[in-house]
C-alpha cells in the first residue's frame, strides 16, 4: 500500500515515515500543501496523511481542493489538541479521520488500517485464502499455522493479492502502489520480487499462488482460489460467510457464470454442429466417388468446426477437423479413405446425435446451414441469460417517445437494440438490470424525466422538447443533455445524431466480421470482462453500413466468408482515408505461411489463430489499443491541459457545423486567459501552465455536457455546445467563468525565489452562434473572440 505523507515539521515527519514503513507500507514524504497537490495529481495513492497547518497551501484547503476535483483517497489529517474548528472544517471539506497531536502510533497504525480496508476492500482484520493467512496489525504471514518469513516488498504484493484475489495486477500498478517515487524499481526488479514471493509460497505449501498472464500481468491462481480453506481446528458455526468467503464465492460465481455461458451457447448451436457434422458424414459416405461439390462443402463445414470447436475446450475436436480439412482440400485418394474413421472419433468426442442423411440431402443442409446463418446476421445474436435476448450491444432507451417515432427510428439502423419506456418509472425498472449506450427522451410526454436524466449524466443524451425558452434550454444543458431537439424531428435527423454521440462515447468498440455466428457468439464472453463492447456481423454485405456506425476502435477479420473474403475487406478499409489507422486483426483456422503474408500485405495488424484462447485474445486486442492509443493522445491532444488540440477540435466542429441548424443552432465559445502573457513574463511558464491545467481540470468537470472542449493555444479554451443559441449559453457558462476567475494561484516571482505571490487571473468570455454568425469553424471563431467582452473583472 502506498501512502502520501504531507507534513512539515522534520522530526514528527521522520518519526511518521519510521512508522509507517516499519509497517510494510510505501511513503512518499512531502513538507508543504503546494507540492502535496503535485503529488497527488501524479500517482495513484492509498491514503494521504497530511498536517492541517502546512505552508504555501493548509491541508483543509488541499483537502477542499483533492474532492472538488473528484479525488476518493481517504484522507487522515493531522490536528492540534485544542484546535476543535480545525477538526470540523476538516471533516465537512471531505476528510475521512482525523488525528489529534500529540499522535499516538498504535492509534494512528490502527486508523490507517481502518481506512485502508474502506471501498473495494471488506473489512477484516484478517485476510486468509486456502489456509494462507495474513494479518495486517501485526504484519504476520503464516500458511496453515506455521510462519511465513517474506521481505517488506514481498508482503506488500501479498497483500495486494489478498485484499483483490480476483484482480489482475499490471507491473505498472504494482510499482505505483507498492514503491515511493525514489525507490522505483525497473521491470526486472518488480519480476524478482514476484519470484521470490511465489519461492516462497511454493516452499511451504507446495502450490503455485501466483499466474503470470503473458504481457497482462500477474493475479493469484483461479485453482487457489477454487480450493477449499482448511480448517486445522474446529470452529464455531457461524451464519453469516466471512469476507474471505464471500470474496472466493463471487470468483467461483464469475467462473461459474462464464462456464454456464458457454454451455447455454453450446446448447444453442447443437443444430448448427450437427448439421456440419452431417455434411462431413455425407462426404464420407460418397468415398471413393466424391464429387467436387460436396468436397468443397465438407472442407468448409470441416473449417468451421476446427475454428469453433476449442473455444468451448474441445481441441481434440479442433485437431480432428483440421485433419479432416486438410485431407478433403488436397487430392489425396489414399488418405480419403480413412475419412470414416476419422469421422466417427470427431462425432464421438463431440457426443451428439448425428443427422442421418442420403447422397440428396447435402445439397438441403448446406442452403439450410446459410440461411439460418443469415438470419443470425440479420437479427440477434443471442447470448443472453435466461432472462432476456441481448441484441449487439448498442442499447438505446427512449422514454416517452412517440411510438410512430420509436418505429421510424428502428427502420434507420440494424445494429441497435431500442427499448421505449412510456414512464420515468419504467424506465428506472429497465436501468436497474441494463446500462443504455445512449438516451433518448421526450421532455413533452414526461417533464419529471430530467430528474433521470441528472443522474445518468455519463450516458450521452438527446431530449425531445417543444420548449423554446431560455431558462428550460440552460436546465436541460446543466442536467447533462448532449443534443436537443425542438419538436417536430424526423427519425433521421435523430438517428445521425445519435450515430455521432455512440461513435464519441469512451467504450472501447470492436467490430468483429465472421460468418459463423458461433464463433461470433463466443467473442462477447471473452472481451466483455476486460471492458470491450463486441458488436459482431456475420453477413459481409452489410460490412461497410456497420463500419460507419460502430466507429470501432478495433476490427476482428476471418480470412474465408462468403460474398466478400476477410482480405478483400481489409484492402477496402485501408484504401480509405478514414480508416488507414484503423487496427485489424484477422482470426482464422488458416495458419499456413501463404495466408498469412496475404493478411499482413492487404494491412493487417496482427493474427491469431483459431481456436481462440482467451488471454491470447485480449493480450493481442489490448497491445494493438494501446498502441494506437498513444498514438492517437500523442497528435490530438494538447500536451499541457491534456484536452483536445486545435487540428483534432477544428474537425470535430466542422462535423457539428454540419448539423447545426436554425431550429437546433450550435454555440461556439472562447474562454480566455488574458493574464497570461504577463503570467509568464512575470512568474514563468511554469506558472502559467499551472494556471492552464486547473482550468482545463475544472472545466472538464464542470462542462460534462459540452460536445467539445479543447485547448488552442495562447489561453483560448473552446467550446461547443449544440441545442443551445448564445444567450442560453452565455447563461450556461457564467456560474463556470465566475469559478475560473475566483480560482486563486501561488507562485514565486522568477528574480525573487523567496517571495510568494497570490494571484487570479482574468476571463472573457465570447460566444457565437451557428448558423447565424457563420457557418465556417474560422467565421464562427472570428465572431466568438469579436464578442470578448463578457465575463472580464
Amino acid at each position: 500500500m502506498r501512502i502520501l505523507l504531507i507534513e512539515d515539521d522534520e522530526i514528527l515527519s521522520d518519526l511518521l515515515v519510521r512508522s509507517l514503513t516499519q509497517q510494510r507500507y510505501a511513503v512518499d514524504h512531502i513538507d508543504d500543501g503546494s507540492m502535496g497537490w503535485e503529488y497527488a495529481q501524479s500517482a495513484d495513492y492509498d491514503l494521504i496523511l497530511m498536517d492541517v497547518g502546512l505552508p504555501k497551501l493548509d491541508g483543509i484547503s488541499l483537502c477542499q481542493r483533492l474532492r472538488s476535483q473528484g479525488c476518493k483517497i481517504p484522507i487522515l489529517l493531522i490536528t492540534a489538541k485544542d484546535a476543535a474548528t480545525d477538526r470540523i472544517r476538516g471533516l465537512d471539506a471531505g476528510a475521512d479521520d482525523y488525528l489529534i497531536k500529540p499522535l499516538d502510533f498504535g492509534e494512528l497504525q490502527a486508523r490507517v488500517r481502518a481506512l485502508l480496508r474502506r471501498g473495494e476492500v471488506a473489512p477484516t482484520t484478517v485476510l486468509e485464502i486456502a489456509g494462507l493467512q495474513l494479518d495486517p496489525s501485526q504484519k504476520r504471514v503464516t500458511y496453515q499455522n506455521q510462519p511465513l518469513k517474506l521481505t517488506p516488498k514481498e508482503y506488500g504484493l501479498l497483500e495486494l493479492f489478498l485484499r483483490n484475489p480476483t484482480r489482475l495486477f499490471s507491473r505498472t500498478y504494482m510499482i505505483e502502489h507498492l514503491w515511493t517515487f525514489d525507490d522505483l524499481p525497473s521491470d526486472e526488479g518488480v519480476k524478482a520480487h514476484i519470484k521470490g514471493l511465489r519461492q516462497k509460497l511454493k516452499k511451504a505449501s507446495d502450490l503455485d499462488w501466483i499466474e503470470n498472464i503473458y504481457g497482462m500481468g500477474y493475479r493469484l491462481h483461479p485453482q487457489i482460489l477454487a480450493r477449499p480453506t482448511p480448517s486445522p481446528t474446529p470452529a464455531p458455526p457461524s451464519s453469516a460467510p466471512s469476507p474471505e468467503q464471500s470474496g472466493l464465492r463471487d470468483r467461483q460465481g464469475v467462473q461459474q457464470q462464464m462456464e454456464q455461458t458457454f454451455a447455454k451457447l453450446w446448447q444453442q448451436y447443437q443444430g448448427t454442429m450437427q448439421q456440419r457434422l452431417a455434411i462431413l458424414q455425407q462426404a464420407a459416405m460418397a468415398v471413393p466417388t466424391l464429387t467436387p461439390e460436396l468436397r468443397q462443402d465438407a472442407a468448409h463445414a470441416a473449417h468451421k468446426l476446427a475454428g469453433v470447436l476449442g473455444a468451448f475446450g474441445k481441441d481434440e475436436g479442433t485437431e480432428l477437423s483440421r485433419t479432416i480439412e486438410r485431407i478433403l482440400t488436397e487430392d489425396t485418394a489414399s488418405e480419403l479413405q480413412t475419412l470414416p474413421t476419422l469421422l466417427h472419433r470427431l462425432e464421438a468426442h463431440l457426443n451428439l446425435p448425428i443427422v442421418q442423411t442420403n447422397e440428396n440431402t447435402a445439397i438441403d443442409l448446406k442452403t439450410q446451414s446459410q440461411t439460418q446463418s443469415q438470419s443470425q446476421s440479420q437479427s440477434q445474436l443471442k447470448l443472453s441469460s435466461s432472462t432476456e435476448t441481448v441484441l449487439l450491444p448498442l442499447q438505446i432507451l427512449l422514454i416517452g417517445v412517440d411510438p410512430q417515432l420509436h418505429l421510424a427510428l428502428q427502420q434507420q439502423t440494424t445494429i441497435a437494440a431500442w427499448h421505449n419506456c412510456s414512464t420515468v418509472a419504467e424506465a428506472h425498472c429497465w436501468l436497474n438490470n441494463h446500462q443504455p449506450n445512449l438516451l433518448i427522451l421526450s421532455l413533452d410526454a414526461q417533464p419529471e424525466a430530467l430528474t433521470l436524466l441528472a443522474t445518468i449524466r455519463t450516458v450521452p443524451s438527446i431530449v425531445l422538447t417543444s420548449a423554446t425558452n431560455l431558462n428550460d434550454r440552460v436546465a436541460m444543458a446543466q442536467a447533462g443533455a448532449r443534443r436537443i431537439f425542438v419538436q417536430p424531428v424526423t427519425a433521421t435527423q435523430i438517428w445521425e445524431t445519435a450515430a455521432h454521440l455512440l461513435q464519441s462515447t469512451e467504450t472501447t468498440r470492436i467490430l468483429a466480421v465472421d460468418d459463423d455466428p458461433i464463433l461470433l457468439a463466443t467473442l462477447p464472453p471473452l472481451l466483455s470482462p476486460w471492458g470491450f463492447s463486441v458488436t459482431g456481423l456475420a453477413n459481409p454485405e452489410e460490412f461497410w453500413q456497420s463500419l460507419e456506425a460502430v466507429n470501432p476502435h478495433l476490427l476482428i477479420l476471418d480470412v474465408e466468408m462468403p460474398y466478400l473474403s476477410g482480405i478483400e475487406l481489409c484492402q477496402a478499409v485501408r484504401t480509405d482515408p478514414r480508416w488507414q489507422d484503423l487496427p485489424i486483426l484477422f482470426l482464422s483456422a488458416r495458419s499456413d505461411r501463404s495466408t498469412i503474408q496475404q493478411i499482413f500485405a492487404a494491412g493487417a495488424d496482427d493474427y491469431v489463430s483459431k481456436p481462440v484462447v482467451a488471454e491470447e485474445l485480449v493480450t493481442r486486442v489490448s497491445s494493438r489499443l494501446d498502441r494506437i492509443r498513444l498514438l492517437q493522445r500523442l497528435s490530438t491532444q494538447d500536451p499541457i491541459t491534456g484536452l483536445l488540440n486545435q487540428p483534432q477540435s477544428q474537425r470535430i466542429l466542422e462535423t457539428l457545423i454540419q448539423q447545426a441548424t436554425p431550429e437546433s443552432p450550435l454555440s461556439v465559445a472562447t474562454l480566455t486567459a488574458t493574464d497570461l502573457e504577463n503570467i509568464n513574463l512575470h512568474y514563468g511558464h511554469i506558472s502559467g501552465n499551472q494556471v492552464l491545467q486547473q482550468w482545463a481540470r475544472l472545466l472538464r468537470t464542470e462542462l460534462q455536457s459540452a460536445e467539445l472542449l479543447a485547448y488552442w493555444g495562447s489561453g483560448v479554451f473552446v467550446v461547443a455546445l449544440p441545442g443551445l443559441d448564445a444567450e442560453a449559453a452565455k447563461v450556461y457558462l457564467e456560474t463556470i467563468t465566475r469559478q475560473l476567475r475566483q480560482q486563486i494561484f501561488s507562485a514565486s516571482v522568477a528574480d525573487s525565489p523567496i517571495q510568494l505571490d497570490r494571484f487570479q487571473v482574468n476571463i472573457r468570455c465570447g460566444v457565437a452562434q451557428c448558423p447565424r454568425d457563420g457557418v465556417t469553424v474560422q467565421t464562427l471563431y472570428r465572431a466568438s473572440c469579436q464578442s470578448l467582452q463578457w465575463g472580464e473583472t
